[in-house]
């Protein structure tokens, strides 16, 4: 029987990325004792805009309240359908549940794990309230096809970007364009608040829904109707208690100073794995488009005997995981679907090796020579 993982000497496969003056700023936020939503995350929305060119940032609690508050903004509700990918962690789908309605799955891309646009025009119902994508890893989706099926069947488009902070398409950040971007700043993203969301947008009437409902219907910038009455005369939605506090953009606001830092790190890493890693017979690395710049926020691969190279790997002190399963498995979602070809390729062999800023170039090189023992095995 194999051991189960002990923290030690073993290489993790996650990091959270906590730069050394983050403790002292989130101290002198305590200290002016406003720690609720407030100066420091008007300030975050601001920065998080400026950085990559986003016109419209609405901070939340996470990337899953990001999600729900976008759905509900759009007007998805009961008995909708939304096309989304089954190949992602639970969230993206889960939040169309909570609302009410039905996520319809397309099939992926076995080469880059992103949704296939050419299975989302066959899901397509008169049902249809909006599509949602996930750029997997940070490797941006085919968004010139995904925006085109939107524009022909007036359809939304949400971005799953929570693996995307800093990725680009075609030269632009993901987020500086289309109509919903939502992002995750949980511990073990590029960036992180300890848990916390951003939903970007371009489109100012989206912006002005999605305010109210990621606080119970109010838009908190416009919502004091008199001197002694903090609240607006009328709540015509029923919204959320999603909104970020000071504590907590205090530490994203960090993490986003230090944001070229920890990009570079990551592509020095993942650049040297599709380098080394290129010529292996068992290994398979995922396309990364000419006109995509991804940010290597996790290192997906396909391998054969996936079960048999988990085991190399942890024997060898190495931490891998498979990031996520094929989320029709879950009864929640109505059952397994046999019309997903590449979706089951990739659940069966798709698998993380590490890659974050507490990685040496000691650590790199190990993860490297060990997969290559493994390949010639």
């Amino acid at each position: 029987m194999t051991k189960p993982y002990e923290i030690g000497s073993e290489i993790r496969l996650w990091s959270a990325f906590v730069p050394e003056e983050t403790g002292r700023e989130v101290k002198k936020t305590l200290i002016s004792k406003w720690i609720n939503t407030g100066k420091k995350e008007a300030e975050l929305r601001q920065e998080f805009g400026r950085r990559f060119n986003i016109p419209y940032c609405v901070a939340t609690n996470s990337g899953t309240s990001s999600l729900r508050a976008s759905y509900a903004a759009l007007g998805v509700g009961l008995g909708d359908e939304v096309i989304s990918t089954p190949y992602t962690f639970i969230a993206t789908n889960t939040a169309i549940l909570e609302q009410g309605a039905k996520p319809i799955f397309a099939d992926i891309n076995y080469e880059t794990l992103n949704i296939d646009p050419e299975s989302i025009v066959k899901k397509i119902t008169k049902k249809t309230k909006a599509i949602v994508c996930v750029h997997y890893g940070g490797n941006a989706c085919d968004m010139d096809a995904i925006r085109k099926i939107g524009r022909d069947y007036n359809l939304p488009i949400v971005e799953d970007s929570a693996h995307a902070i800093g990725s680009k398409y075609k030269g632009d950040f993901i987020g500086a364009k289309g109509d919903i971007v939502t992002f995750s700043l949980q511990a073990i993203k590029i960036i992180t608040s300890g848990d916390g969301g951003m939903i970007a947008t371009p489109n100012e009437k989206y912006y002005k829904e999605i305010k109210k409902y990621v606080w119970f219907g109010v838009d908190r910038e416009d919502k004091i109707t008199a001197p002694f009455d903090p609240m607006p005369e009328q709540i015509d939605i029923l919204g959320f208690k999603y909104n970020m506090n000071d504590i907590t953009a205090t530490i994203g606001l960090v993490g986003l100073k230090h944001l070229d830092e920890a990009l570079a790190r990551r592509k020095t890493i993942g650049e040297k794995y599709r380098q080394e890693l290129a010529g292996c017979s068992k290994i398979k690395l995922i396309h990364i488009p000419a006109e995509n710049t991804p940010n290597f926020q996790i290192f997906p691969i396909h391998v054969q005997e996936r079960a048999r190279f988990a085991e190399f790997m942890r024997d060898n002190g190495i931490f891998i995981n498979v990031n996520n399963r094929r989320n029709d498995r879950y009864s929640i979602f109505g059952g397994l679907q046999k019309d997903l070809p590449n979706l089951e390729r990739a659940d069966e062999d798709t698998i993380l090796i590490p890659i974050h800023c507490d990685l040496t170039d000691a650590d790199v090189e190990k993860i490297i020579d060990t997969i290559k023992k493994y390949d010639k095995q």
